[in-house]
């Protein structure tokens, strides 16, 4: 292959590359602005400032799409989990599991309530919508049983290592944790002066540990 073919494809990666960002930025700001059923493929593609069928070639359905963008947040959190421990992989595997779970839903309730990740508010409000009893979002659906599966084993590792109480039902205190963490970040958004962020986010640690941790 010529250095002139590779270059061209390179240019051509990049170019999708940008146009997948910049659907994924404008379906967060829609959905965080008038809700995932207002949200429409076509919306997205004008907010985008690029054609209107972009977002279908790209993810091929709103589910699609959707998927990509609860994938895309849910990475910089964990991103932001390792920048906040400032640890290796390696580092990470020795850390004591419940320092990692209150690291996670800390840094968690960090990213969200301080409402500068506009991908983060579109997660909860799509979380919001999972609740009416006749919603089809299983994107979202799915996330969340992941999400609880990923902080079920955290727990199970935890009181295999002996750092969090071996009695605790890891499901049920998967479950608690979740709903604490959504609970204060969808409170933080509509409510930001109701209190201190960095307080909040102190207690829900100290609650974590008072909950699991082992004397």
């Amino acid at each position: 292959m010529s250095a002139s073919a590779s270059g061209l494809r390179r240019t051509q990666a990049e170019r999708r590359a940008a146009s997948e960002a910049a659907l994924l930025q404008a379906a967060a700001e829609l959905i965080a602005e008038v809700g995932i059923d207002r949200a429409s493929l076509r919306g997205v593609g004008v907010r985008a400032g690029i054609s209107r069928a972009m977002p279908a070639y790209h993810f091929g359905s709103k589910d699609g799409l959707v998927g990509r963008l609860i994938d895309h947040a849910y990475g910089r959190t964990f991103e932001a989990t390792i920048a906040a421990l400032h640890l290796t992989d390696d580092d990470i595997e020795r850390l004591p599991r419940l320092e990692l779970l209150r690291a996670i839903i800390e840094t968690y309730i960090k990213i969200v309530s301080s409402g500068g990740s506009v991908e983060e508010r579109a997660v909860v409000v799509m979380w919001g919508a999972t609740f009416p009893s006749g919603s089809d979002l299983p994107a979202m659906i799915r996330a969340d049983e992941a999400t609880h599966a990923a902080l079920t084993h955290v727990i199970q590792q935890g009181q295999h290592e002996g750092s969090i109480q071996p009695h605790v039902d890891a499901d049920a205190a998967a479950l608690l944790i979740m709903g604490m963490a959504r609970g204060v970040a969808a409170l933080s958004l509509s409510h930001p002066d109701a209190a201190d962020p960095a307080r909040v986010r102190e207690l829900c640690g100290k609650a974590i540990t008072a909950l699991l941790g082992t004397p």
